[in-house]
């Protein structure tokens, strides 16, 4: 419906040689005077097709070596963004994208988690022997699907985004020929994502039908301040949100999770789990923040009755479903990956609490957006620092379940207080970063005046020490009838250091993080 009425509009203007003729080499300086913005996206681009050539010209033996190559494009292109800036103002390709502080602050987190992933499939066992190109171009490529995602303004440009970077993780998930789980996971992946990508774009033309514009500042001016809301933009809002919280595995949209983290390759859960849930958060932040107008919708219905519509409740319940579903679930896991599945989705609810405080009701408060921000900072390296040490016991002992971290205190000191301080840090317990996250989402929404939401989130802190506690337990306090140490070379070992060092900064010295969070800004054009 949306590319119909697109092919509608634009065969209503009378487009002649003389006009091609005219604009088009203006339209070309316009293009190109963007492309300085655009240099990481091209730098992702670039490096997707080489790591696919070059692997055709390697021996399959040294494929592996591919992931250096990725690892490299991926540093340049982190580059690029730092030396670019976070001031950024400023609309590119005619509207499609925006540079902005939010969009580079994102592509910062992307490629930071990213970095710490391409090394974790490098150490992983199970592609030894196998065409490695084809993986690190389809992980750069989900990079640049997300890259489109958390800078777009134009609502075409959301549902590419999240497409291109759906269908490469769609891949990546099954990547692992022969593995029933893994095949398992991408079928349930591509069933579940198919559902909520057509029921966001049937509500994405919704709006484009309401307003006549796929701009979200348009979409936003004729919703919001123009007060042209109807039944329909509930509707509309409701199939939208289907499609993000797919993304970010919030309820009812998250069932495909724990089956995709289990059967995928444990780097690229680690990867699902952070990276893309991110750049999840990052558009429907840039989403929301066009919707929300005061924090209250009057929807006119058919017989002309006004009906008040406070969506931060509507949010706010789905905050607490979700963080509840997924704790409880997770109390019953005996397979670790599955088990920070559950927790992710605990998670999602936490920072959905963000969402649901976009627009505070005190005066001076933070807007949600920004706690969410912090968070995600934290979670990045709290979460990918689990997942880590998750990776490298599974290729020493084989097993991912919760036994084979029996008596891991005696065996390997490192692993064990590195896993225990990720997770305390996902409880939120100080000192560490997970707990100066969670106190600025649950203040945000303090400050909104939702004391129910922060209630049910301590609630539901509450729930997750048991079963993170019962992990630390197993390795602290039982013994193993396996008695070997964990042998782990001193590379690794830097490794695992580097990651508990951000979590315990941001416990302690969070306060520079805060202030460049705040500078930052949000442009809806």
């Amino acid at each position: 419906m949306m590319f119909f009425a697109l092919s509608k509009q634009a065969g209503q203007i009378a487009v002649t040689n003389a006009d091609v003729q005219e604009k088009f080499p203006g339209l070309v300086q316009e293009i190109t005077s963007n492309l300085g913005a655009f240099l990481p996206e091209l730098i992702l681009a670039v490096g997707v097709m080489w790591v696919i050539m070059a692997d055709l010209f390697t021996r399959r033996e040294r494929s592996r070596r591919m992931g250096f190559h990725a690892f490299a494009f991926v540093a340049v292109a982190l580059v690029s963004v730092i030396c670019h800036g976070f001031s950024g103002d400023q609309e590119l390709f005619r509207g499609m994208i925006v540079d902005d502080g939010f969009g580079a602050f994102f592509k910062v987190l992307l490629l930071v988690g990213t970095l710490i992933c391409i090394p974790m499939v490098m150490m992983t066992r199970s592609f030894d022997g196998r065409r490695m190109g084809e993986f690190y171009g389809l992980l750069l490529g989900s990079v640049l699907g997300m890259f489109l995602m958390v800078t777009a303004k134009n609502m075409i440009m959301f549902f590419l985004g999240i497409e291109f970077a759906s269908y490469t993780s769609y891949l990546l998930t099954g990547y692992l020929k022969g593995d029933r789980r893994g095949a398992e996971g991408a079928l349930k992946y591509v069933i579940y994502g198919s559902v909520a990508s057509g029921a966001m774009a049937y509500g994405l033309s919704l709006l484009y039908g309401l307003t006549g514009s796929l701009d979200m500042a348009d979409v936003a001016q004729g919703l919001i301040v123009s007060r042209t809301t109807d039944v329909t933009v509930l509707i509309a809002g409701l199939l939208c949100f289907a499609g993000f919280g797919y993304k970010i595995a919030a309820f009812p949209m998250h069932f495909w999770s724990p089956d995709v983290y289990e059967g995928a390759p444990i780097p690229f859960t680690a990867f699902l789990s952070v990276i893309s849930k991110a750049a999840g958060f990052a558009v429907l932040l840039r989403f929301a923040e066009g919707m929300v107008g005061t924090g209250n919708w009057e929807l006119t219905l058919s017989n002309g009755d006004v009906v008040g519509v406070d969506w931060p409740l509507v949010v706010g319940v789905i905050s607490a479903l979700t963080m509840t579903v997924g704790n409880f679930a997770a109390l019953f896991q005996r397979n670790l990956k599955r088990l920070l599945a559950y927790s992710s989705i605990a998670h999602a609810g936490y920072l959905l609490m963000g969402i649901a405080a976009l627009a505070p009701g005190a005066e001076n408060a933070i807007p949600g957006w920004q706690a969410i921000l912090f968070y995600l900072v934290a979670y990045l390296f709290m979460n990918l620092g689990a997942f880590l040490v998750v990776s490298i016991i599974a290729e020493k002992t084989g097993r991912e379940t919760l036994d084979a971290y029996r008596g891991l205190g005696s065996r390997s000191a490192l692993l064990s207080v590195a896993l225990g301080i990720f997770l305390i840090s996902l409880i939120g317990l100080p000192p560490t970063g997970g707990f100066t996250g969670k106190v600025q989402l649950i203040k945000a929404v303090v400050d909104d005046g939702q004391i129910w939401l922060a209630l049910v989130a301590v609630v539901n802190t509450v729930v997750s020490v048991y079963y993170y506690a019962r992990i630390i337990r197993l390795m602290f306090l039982e013994e193993s009838d396996d008695t070997s140490k964990v042998p782990l070379s001193a590379p690794v070992s830097a490794f695992v250091v580097l990651m508990i060092v951000p979590v315990l900064w941001l416990g302690v010295f969070f306060g520079s993080t805060v202030d460049f969070i705040r500078d930052l800004t949000l442009t809806l054009g």
